[in-house]
């Protein structure tokens, strides 16, 4: 049984204290509570913009806040031949479906009374700062372990109930709860054994490896240019690859005779590094991935409802946000700042399971990845 109320009254952002009575406390430096609020504000409003934002993130998911997804799947019905008096049969698409997660995560900053009236203001800068790291965190390892994960997610404390699922992209029968025929296109048909999870033995990225993954996503419709993800470890190999180009660099006059690669000038992420292209695939450095992983998938523009991933939000949120909140289950007494905590709410699921293609080229046999 479980016991204790449930109350999300105090789930407040910052911007609804009022900034007189903040002005009457005080650090040990003379800083008011008001500036320190000012601060978080600022710190919290350019994270926000930051997670849903960024070109990275944006060309990767978008947003929903609803539970469920339904798409379709299996084999069209085509047309038939008209003929004067007869009717052609009625036909319907063939649907399947799942859930997406919703976990709430939060941090605390542990400011008690006590400090609060001795601290100094950049000890409280260095907190916030350090409480922004852990959300960016947050943020960045659920996205690419839901790239690097094969099986699927379930159970309530996924915010997915008893029985429903949260799966990943394309993969054999055998290892998802939710089985997937995924749409014939041109003239292709594919089963529930088709597999977007691929191992490669041989320890290393190649020109090859980069090929089949185009070929995976055209054969479903998904038209080029592409977009690489690796991590550190992998790159000096994949830029030595005789497909590969390098990017152009910054202040350096290329040879008349020389190709560079220039990027999608949508794509200018803090998070990623573009290397170069293999034909029609950019490559970005991504720190996190670990290596001899990689993702190779179409993004469809920022925050296009087509992009692989789809992040599931609380009711009636539109987009990702961190918010501060004094720690419901401590008593703050005349203290507002006394036990801040951050609060974010989220989950990350597939939305279209046949738009990436995750590898792994140490093994012929897949395991999924650990981001870190």
């Amino acid at each position: 049984m479980a016991l204790g109320r449930r109350d999300l009254s105090t789930l407040v952002l910052l911007t609804g204290w009022d900034a007189t009575e903040l002005n009457n406390f005080t650090l040990q430096d003379g800083t008011t509570y008001g500036a320190i609020v000012r601060e978080m504000n600022a710190a919290l409003a350019g994270l926000n913009a930051e997670l849903a934002n960024d070109s990275l993130w944006a060309g990767l998911m978008s947003f929903q806040d609803n539970l469920e997804l339904e798409y379709r799947v299996g084999v069209s019905n085509g047309f038939e031949v008209h003929t004067e008096y007869g009717r052609p049969d009625a036909k319907r698409a063939e649907t399947e479906g799942h859930m997406l997660p919703l976990i709430p995560f939060d941090r605390k900053l542990g400011w008690t009374w006590d400090y609060l009236r001795k601290a100094r203001l950049p000890q409280i800068q260095a907190d916030i700062a350090d409480g922004i790291k852990d959300a960016r965190d947050k943020w960045r390892v659920p996205l690419l372990t839901r790239l690097l994960q094969r099986g699927d997610d379930s159970g309530a404390g996924k915010g997915l109930g008893s029985s429903g699922f949260s799966t990943g992209f394309a993969t054999t029968a055998a290892q998802t709860s939710v089985d997937f025929r995924p749409p014939d296109y041109q003239g292709t048909t594919f089963a529930t054994t088709h597999e977007h999870y691929i191992g490669i033995n041989g320890g290393v990225f190649t020109n090859d490896v980069f090929t089949d993954a185009r070929d995976e996503l055209r054969e479903h419709g998904h038209v080029g240019p592409y977009t690489a993800l690796i991590g550190t470890s992998d790159r000096a190999a994949v830029i030595a690859l005789s497909f590969f180009t390098k990017a152009s660099e910054i202040g350096v006059r290329q040879g008349i005779t020389q190709d560079v690669a220039l990027p999608n000038t949508t794509v200018n992420s803090q998070f990623a590094e573009f290397l170069g292209m293999i034909e029609n695939t950019e490559v970005y450095e991504l720190r996190g991935i670990p290596q001899y992983y990689g993702v190779i998938y179409k993004s469809y523009g920022p925050r296009s409802q087509r992009n692989p991933l789809r992040i599931r939000l609380q009711k009636g949120e539109s987009t990702i946000r961190v918010v501060a909140m004094p720690d419901p289950n401590a008593s703050n007494g005349s203290d507002p700042l006394q036990n801040l905590m951050l609060f974010m709410e989220f989950g990350v699921g597939v939305f279209d399971r046949t738009v990436a293609t995750p590898r792994y080229v140490n093994n012929t046999t897949w395991a999924d990845g650990t981001p870190t």
